[in-house]
């Protein structure tokens, strides 16, 4: 099963120097082998010995694939916690974990485009691509579809489950019933994660369901659970907001009455405190997980879920 993105998102940030040189670091590395490394991020515990081996991109689908997989998968992700997809640069060790992939998991949509070029440069052997995006209905922001659909827990049930039971039942026929069977459990989950979640929103006053983020990873989040996205700090990773372009958005903060500025835990919180402090905003939430699974109780997907709505309600009340 080989399935490849037809929708892609432009790249957020230019490739370095140091990043090219990285990824000529990993082809050698990959062409000479050697003893494979230990994953950066790994949920491999607990697997049999002959586990189908599968690589993620980001600690948020390796979740969501042992979820499905259980013991009968092995699985490791190239990005480990705490570190986001759009600004990562591979390492000479992600060509040897890819070298051992019997299955190769990413989103696509422009999140993990490293993954291609990662993958020009040293190959993926004989291992399947699965991307999760692909074929998904995708909401633009500015033009371009947005990647972050996990953030709806509903589409990972009805758009993530299928592609992964299908790819992994494809590699692995002979555990197709018990990799159904874990679906369907994760997906009694998921729906009690989904009410809980809901229920939570509910005590929010609506005038105050309003989410200033520190770049555009909410538009699921905020459609599914009922959010009026009035901003982001950053439009694009990596690239600082003109003097103009953060005078707009305090404006528009003002104008809408936010009472919290929202961040995640991988980003560097300054630009997030100054646009609360020219909006006269006090407080700003800066520990929100969403590219990445964080530490405890966000080390899980169902828990990262869990962990930002309840900060965000506890800004928002």
């Amino acid at each position: 099963m080989s399935v490849r993105p037809t929708v892609r998102r432009p790249m957020r940030l230019s490739r370095s120097p140091v990043g090219s040189m990285l990824f000529a670091a990993a082809a050698m590395v990959a062409a000479c082998g050697g003893p494979s490394a230990t994953p950066s991020g790994s949920t491999g515990i607990g697997s049999d010995s002959d586990a189908l081996r599968v690589v993620t991109t980001t600690t948020v689908f390796a979740d969501i694939v042992k979820a499905v997989g259980g013991r009968r998968t092995s699985v490791q992700s190239i990005i480990p916690s705490g570190v986001g997809p759009e600004d990562y640069e591979p390492k000479p060790q992600d060509a040897r974990t890819l070298a051992t992939a019997q299955l190769i998991v990413s989103n696509g949509v422009g999140l993990d485009d490293f993954l291609d070029r990662l993958l020009t440069s040293t190959g993926a052997g004989d291992a399947t691509r699965l991307v999760l995006g692909e074929g998904l209905p995708a909401i633009e922001v500015d033009g371009e579809p947005n990647p972050h659909f996990w953030l709806d827990p509903s589409i990972v049930k009805t758009g993530y489950l299928p592609k992964i039971v299908a790819a992994l039942s494809t590699a692995d026929p002979a555990d197709k019933s018990m990799f159904e069977a874990n679906a369907a459990a994760y997906s009694t989950q998921l729906d009690a994660l989904d009410a809980e979640l809901l229920a939570e929103v509910q005590t929010i006053p609506e005038a105050n369901r309003k989410l200033v983020t520190f770049h555009d990873a909410f538009p699921y989040f905020a459609k599914h659970f009922g959010f009026e996205l009035i901003g982001v700090v950053v439009a694009n990773v990596g690239q600082e907001p003109t003097p103009a372009e953060l005078a707009d958005l305090v404006a528009k903060v003002k104008a809408a009455h936010v009472k919290a500025v929202f961040s995640e835990a991988q980003f560097n919180p300054k630009l997030s405190q100054t646009l609360a402090e020219e909006a006269g905003i006090s407080q700003v939430v800066t520990t929100l997980y969403n590219d990445a699974l964080g530490p405890a109780p966000a080390d899980s997907y169902l828990g990262m879920m869990r962990w930002n709505m309840q900060h965000i309600v506890e800004a928002l009340r």
